[in-house]
């Protein structure tokens, strides 16, 4: 019998590596035959929960109104009453404010730096180190350590770092050659050409602007760039879509918007290269170790928690962060590298995230973690 009663909460489950983090720990959980917990105003990635152990709440924790965060929290203690709940973990900076108006006298508090989160000013400061009021801080990455230990000046004693994971089982599983042929329809996608792909969320931290001006330097007929993510920024993937019809790229260059997890995974197969050029360094960027597992050709800059992923693999994956001028050469070696280097290049590749960023690892270190903390 398990020492803790765990809840979860994050603003909502709609999509992004913290909600499917939320996810993965509440089924390994139940895996287990733990009964959890978790708070969140709902998303499609509901579906995914094992309702026989998981029991989900929906509570507004969503909420950008300061003054709601006292009744949201009054709803918050009558569940943990109810339900004898020892553990509160909080995923988000929104909850953590929620949480100084839990009685928290009888619970062990957990919060997630899913980031470093950006903004120097006081204020924001002070709202993004609410997190670390807690008794343990959990870190996703070695940089997210450093970062906010550096920034918001927290005992480093205090933080555990539980890498993101990637759930290997689910990558290496055969893709069947009918989904793939609707997904090609559905999408009007030619398989006959080199796909280049950037799976991230339309917003203007993430470079797209930058790489279209790097694709136009390739200058190669048989390549297509596909941008697959959350177009919720209108202005922004606009802005996108003027740039690529103003480079005279709309042959070579789509955007296709947000996928599910399946279609995504086709989407890697599929692709020649996949790339994570972020303006600013991730703290974790889980597409890299995505790609990695199904052998794939990355190209990233090197900074953040990609760095953290891709230490000591070849740097043929490897870009400057944020160094144009010749990235497109780098294209162009990954492009050519011969067949058999690259099977001995991506089978180290593979084995080091299996080894240091599975999904395995990372549900297993939050078990062990809420263990501990309850004891």
């Amino acid at each position: 019998m398990s020492s803790f009663n765990v809840v979860q909460i994050i603003p909502s489950l709609e999509s992004g590596g913290a909600e499917r983090g939320t996810i993965d720990v509440s089924n390994y959980l139940s895996e287990l035959g733990i009964k959890n917990n978790i708070i969140s105003n709902g998303g499609r990635l509901l579906n995914e929960i094992n309702i026989d152990f998981t029991n989900h709440i929906k509570i507004p924790v969503n909420s950008k109104n300061f003054f709601n965060y006292p009744f949201i929290a009054s709803s918050i203690n009558k569940l943990v009453s109810r339900l004898n709940i020892n553990i509160v973990h909080v995923r988000s900076r929104g909850p953590s404010w929620i949480l100084r108006f839990v009685n928290t006298k009888n619970i062990k508090t957990i919060s997630t730096f899913h980031n470093v989160y950006s903004g120097t000013s006081y204020l924001k400061k002070v709202y993004n180190k609410q997190l670390a009021n807690v008794d343990k801080v959990v870190a996703i990455s070695q940089y997210v350590k450093n970062e906010i230990i550096n920034k918001y000046n927290i005992d480093k004693d205090k933080i555990e770092i539980i890498n993101r994971g990637v759930d290997v089982d689910y990558y290496d599983k055969k893709l069947s050659n009918d989904n793939i042929k609707n997904f090609l329809k559905k999408n009007s996608i030619n398989p006959n050409k080199k796909i280049i792909l950037y799976p991230s969320r339309l917003t203007n931290w993430k470079g797209h602007l930058e790489l279209l001006d790097v694709f136009k330097k390739l200058n190669d007929e048989n390549l297509i760039l596909y941008f697959v993510g959350d177009t919720k920024n209108q202005s922004y993937s606009q802005r996108v879509q003027n740039k690529i019809n103003n480079l005279n790229l709309t042959n070579s260059c789509k955007i296709i918007g947000n996928l599910n997890k399946d279609d995504l995974k086709i989407m890697y197969y599929l692709s020649s290269i996949i790339v994570s050029l972020p303006l600013q360094p991730e703290g974790f960027g889980r597409i890299i170790s995505e790609a990695l597992v199904m052998r794939k050709k990355i190209l990233a800059f090197n900074f953040g928690g990609v760095e953290d992923q891709l230490f000591g693999l070849d740097d043929i994956y490897k870009a400057e962060p944020l160094v144009y001028d010749n990235l497109h050469l780098k294209f162009r070696n990954l492009i050519q590298i011969d067949n058999e280097k690259f099977l001995n290049i991506s089978s180290i590749s593979r084995e080091h995230i299996i080894k240091h960023f599975s999904k395995r690892q990372m549900v297993k270190k939050y078990h062990n973690l809420y263990e501990q903390i309850s004891l």
